[in-house]
């Protein structure tokens, strides 16, 4: 029976040390296209996030891909320790450098609109893994954001 309580406590341990509702994806921000050069424009943004639980966690990895008009630009791809608070919200900034070559592939109405200074909508999808005492969670990204070059 002494055996017994220390594993019962080490297991009720482990099992409320996870995260019991799923973390969200609020917004993208911040993004900015800038720096056109040799043909390539950098991409700077920030994904946020909220972690409703007592319980902090890890951000394992940040996989994600932009897209204009179903046309894949970037896959941004990072793996940051970051530490996620327990009820609050945090952000994770990331950058890529997208082609000019790839934005011009049969899409005139976006050149267009890039050099008339408009707003053209990208879209944003992927997901983040957060850990917490060794259980890991998959937060998918689905986001639209119309920015201007």
């Amino acid at each position: 029976m002494k055996s017994v309580i220390p594993a019962m406590l080490i297991i009720l341990t482990f099992s409320s040390c996870h995260f019991e509702e799923p973390l969200r994806f609020e917004k993208i921000k911040n993004v900015k296209l800038t720096g056109l050069k040799d043909g390539f424009i950098n991409l700077t943004a920030e994904a946020y996030f909220f972690n409703p639980n007592n319980v902090s966690g890890k951000l394992k990895s940040f996989d994600l891909n932009v897209s204009l008009d179903g046309n894949s630009l970037a896959h941004i791809t990072q793996n940051e320790k970051n530490t996620i608070s327990k009820n609050a919200s945090f952000s994770v900034p990331f950058n890529a450098t997208l082609a000019m070559k790839d934005i011009q592939k049969g899409f005139l109405d976006n050149i267009i609109s890039i050099l008339s200074g408009n707003k053209v909508k990208l879209h944003f999808e992927g997901e983040i893994k957060v850990s917490t005492w060794g259980f890991t969670q998959t937060v998918p990204v689905n986001y639209f954001e119309e920015v201007r070059f």
